[in-house]
């Protein structure tokens, strides 16, 4: 089936009628029943940018209902310096700021969030620059309140023209963006998966923003990294190098929320953030047990030679145990593209990550064979995967690690001596056999016959769509509504992108291309909501999740047990 192209925020062919025939209608229509709301449907033009105004499903003129609304900024020079992403998010942060609530009106749109991502309530088609939101039209009892809608009128075109006289802060938030994208593609030039810069706030307050009493991060001269990125300045940081890092510190000393800033870092944040300069790689997957997430059809083998009342090699369970569970989401992140990951220890499958040899010796044959993780992380580095661990109980990963940052009080020291001489170095890296994963059955799996989805996020963790639910409270990913539709929206589209049966790392190329040709509005043509464009890891873990779908371990695929790194392509660079 052919894939649809966004429709258009207004039509080509569209009438633009001036904004004073859209007063006169309004005025003409106070006080009418709801029904006359709809001569206000279509285009208008305001003094700074076209408002295109269109129903949506439902009854979107009687009380209670919503009309969709599209403010456009045609070809303004002010959007065409800066990157189509982050002005978009920029143009966003100022409706909900500026515009929305003072709007008058029950407005709503997409939340932004703590990242810069692409979505469809803000973004450029063709050369003009498309805000979207969804409001209620006003009713006074049983009728048409005009007045206020025409008062809203007037704050929308105020706003719209002080965005077009004076840009505050766009300048800033397009160079902080372009400032990480380039940190985050100098990485692999100097050896690093992830780079923290000197200054940077990691610690987070339960709202998300920086916490008052967090300390700037300085790196000690023995881990730091300075990048040159010529007109954008010379940084220096905390830079973790390829192969395998252990984070190792007491309790409330900092290990977790450094891991979670790497984490974060694979995504762009807005100035004031306090994470601007911290970046990894793109492809980077933190990765915890899931008790009782279901697992199809994969090759537990590398693993676990056998398993009780299965086949290790097509493993499939509704309800998978920690350590099963952490298995498979290793092999599914790789066999998707994973090149970083990022373990904790506090959210590790124990008897997954390591095992002592005295419960070794418990154990026996019913472990003969069988690995652990921490055994083989340095075979994954060789292979090309870097990983992070924290630890603070188990020395296995810090044994198995190439080098050891220390946490105290929240600032990171050099311990990789000092935990060579405490641990010792692992006895015998494992060699680990990484199976490829393929995406396979019905191209409508998902969408069926239409191109629209319909995905209810009340709860962002457990969206539920098509009579089914997936539960991705243990993906790694910080959920919002927004990031949860376009993640399950993402995992429909890649069954058409599969087109029958494809491999998850090319699917994941294929998704990226798609999104770069078709733009951010791709996964939800016609309009229906809202949402934030996910990253193909959180696509991939939601179709991994998804009860049904037609997902195995390629039995053919390379045993990568040989001694040369299989060669990894590179990353698919958006078109600009």
């Amino acid at each position: 089936m052919p894939l649809p192209e966004p429709v258009a925020p207004i039509a080509t062919d569209a009438e633009i009628k001036p904004l004073a025939v859209l007063l006169e209608t309004v005025a003409r229509i106070d006080g009418w029943g709801p029904r006359a709301w709809r001569e206000v449907i279509g285009a208008w033009r305001l003094a700074a940018c076209d408002l295109g105004i269109e129903e949506r499903e439902g009854p979107p003129c009687e009380e209670g209902g919503e009309v969709l609304a599209s403010v456009v900024f045609r070809s303004p020079r002010w959007a065409r310096a800066g990157d189509a992403v982050a002005t978009s998010d920029w143009l966003l942060r100022q409706a909900r700021a500026g515009l929305l609530p003072r709007f008058g009106l029950s407005a709503r749109t997409l939340d932004p969030g703590e990242a810069v991502r692409a979505s469809n309530a803000c973004f450029t088609h063709g050369g003009d620059l498309v805000l979207r939101f969804a409001l209620r039209l006003p009713f006074a009892g049983m009728c048409i309140d005009g007045e206020s809608f025409a008062r809203a009128l007037g704050w929308l075109g105020r706003w719209s023209r002080s965005i077009v006289a004076a840009q505050p802060g766009l300048s800033a938030h397009v160079r902080s963006v372009r400032l990480q994208r380039a940190l985050r593609a100098a990485l692999s030039a100097h050896g690093l998966v992830a780079f923290l810069g000197d200054g940077a706030r990691l610690a987070r307050n339960p709202a998300g923003g920086v916490e008052s009493s967090c300390r700037p991060l300085r790196a000690p001269r023995a881990l730091a990294a300075t990048i040159d990125l010529g007109q954008l300045g010379r940084h220096r940081g905390l830079g973790i190098r390829a192969g395998v890092t252990a984070i190792a510190g007491a309790p409330y000393h900092g290990k977790s929320t450094i891991l979670a800033a790497i984490a974060g870092g694979s995504e762009d944040r807005p100035p004031g953030d306090g994470r601007e300069r911290v970046v990894a790689l793109a492809a980077t997957l933190p990765v915890l047990a899931d008790d009782g997430r279901p697992i199809l059809a994969q090759d537990l083998t590398p693993f676990f030679p056998r398993l009780p009342g299965g086949d290790a090699a097509r493993f499939t369970t509704a309800r998978a145990s920690g350590a099963t569970s952490m298995a498979a989401a290793v092999l599914q992140g790789v066999a998707a593209g994973a090149r970083l990951l990022l373990v904790d220890e506090d959210s590790a499958a124990a008897n997954f990550l390591s095992l002592q040899p005295a419960m070794r010796r418990l154990l026996g044959r019913d472990l003969d064979g069988g690995l652990t993780l921490a055994e083989c992380l340095p075979d994954l580095a060789r292979q090309g995967i870097s990983t992070v661990v924290v630890a603070g109980a188990s020395t296995a990963a810090i044994a198995s690690a190439d080098r050891t940052i220390l946490m105290r009080n929240f600032a990171p020291l050099e311990a990789t001596a000092a935990a060579r001489r405490a641990c010792g170095r692992a006895a015998r890296p494992a060699r680990l056999r990484l199976p490829s994963r393929r995406l396979a059955g019905e191209a409508n799996a998902i969408l069926g016959h239409g191109h629209t989805l319909a995905v209810a996020v009340e709860d962002a963790e457990r969206p539920r769509f098509a009579d089914r639910s997936v539960d991705l409270r243990r993906v790694g990913f910080a959920l919002d509504a927004g990031l949860a539709r376009g993640a399950v929206l993402g995992s429909a589209w890649a069954c058409r992108l599969a087109d029958g049966g494809c491999d998850l790392r090319e699917l994941g190329w294929r998704y990226e291309r798609w999104l770069a040709e078709r733009g951010p509005a791709a996964p939800d043509p016609f309009h229906d909501g809202f949402h934030a464009v996910a990253p193909w890891p959180l696509v991939a873990a939601v179709l991994e999740r998804t009860w049904g779908m037609e997902l195995g371990s390629d039995g053919s695929a390379e045993e990568r047990c040989d001694d040369a790194p299989r060669p990894i392509r590179p990353q698919h660079r958006r078109r600009r």
